[in-house]
């Protein structure tokens, strides 16, 4: 239940809920005749999805979860006795398609092989599994582990973990496999913005690791352009997910889990 509420409960605090929520509000009082209320109310529905959907209002937001974790070179990556990935990159290859569907976060399985060709660590803990309403045969870290392999990761040198559901429960089942392998100092893979939550999940469960961030949506320009202010659909989307993972890093802190 808990996993459903996690999903569902975010959404009235996107953008877009929010949005439905207020026009709802509006169509109540136009019931009850207060026109000029529900008028205004409109306009405030109207002013949040503009606002919301402006790559400047964006990128503010993300930039600000990318910068607590920035991205660094390999050759700057210290060496560590493990990589651990987390998932949430691939789909599975369910009808009508034939091949694994890549999430924009890729990134995370493309890092991952380039720190393991480089030396860095000898072995790759994938953490990752489906979500109760998933129809996949097999959990995402098993076909990610397809992808590394077609990438140059020995198959010998990959280790899942593939009942995780989120974050907290990368961490948490991730322990057992760090344990097994004798893994110290592990580098921790994932997305710049979803970074500080990642580091903060495995530090609660007693694992220090050295980030190492990829996925980096914003880059660094010394003024805004014209198109900023010009509103999108990839700029809504990409709002809601700063928002979410913030609320994110909010529920983390409150739980205890960092």
């Amino acid at each position: 239940m808990y996993v459903y509420l996690s999903k569902i409960l975010p959404v009235f605090v996107m953008p877009l809920g929010i949005v439905f929520l207020l026009g709802l509000v509006a169509l109540i009082l136009i019931r009850y005749h207060k026109r000029r209320t529900a008028a205004g109310i409109l306009v405030l529905a109207l002013a949040v999805l503009y606002v919301s959907s402006l790559p400047f209002t964006a990128d503010f937001l993300y930039q600000r979860l990318e910068s607590q974790h920035r991205a660094i070179p390999i050759d700057q990556v210290p060496e560590g006795g493990c990589i651990i990935m987390l998932g949430g990159v691939v789909s599975a290859p369910l009808p009508p398609r034939v091949d694994i569907n890549f999430h924009e976060s890729i990134d995370r399985v493309y890092k991952t092989a380039q720190l393991h060709a480089a030396g860095k660590a000898p072995y790759v803990v994938v953490t990752g599994g489906n979500q109760p309403w998933s129809e996949a045969v097999k959990a995402e870290a098993e076909y990610v582990r397809e992808i590394l392999v077609e990438w140059g990761v020995p198959a010998e040198a990959i280790f899942l973990e593939g009942s995780s559901r989120n974050t907290r429960e990368n961490a948490l089942y991730s322990k057992n496999v760090l344990d097994a392998i004798n893994c110290k100092d592990p580098l921790l893979v994932t997305s710049a913005a979803h970074m500080a939550r990642a580091v903060a999940a495995f530090q609660g469960v007693g694992i220090t690791v050295t980030p190492v961030s990829t996925d980096v949506m914003v880059v660094d320009r010394v003024l805004p352009a014209v198109m900023d202010f010009v509103p999108n659909a990839g700029a809504l989307a990409m709002t809601s997910a700063a928002i979410r993972e913030w609320i994110g890093q909010k529920v983390y802190q409150l739980q205890g889990w960092n």
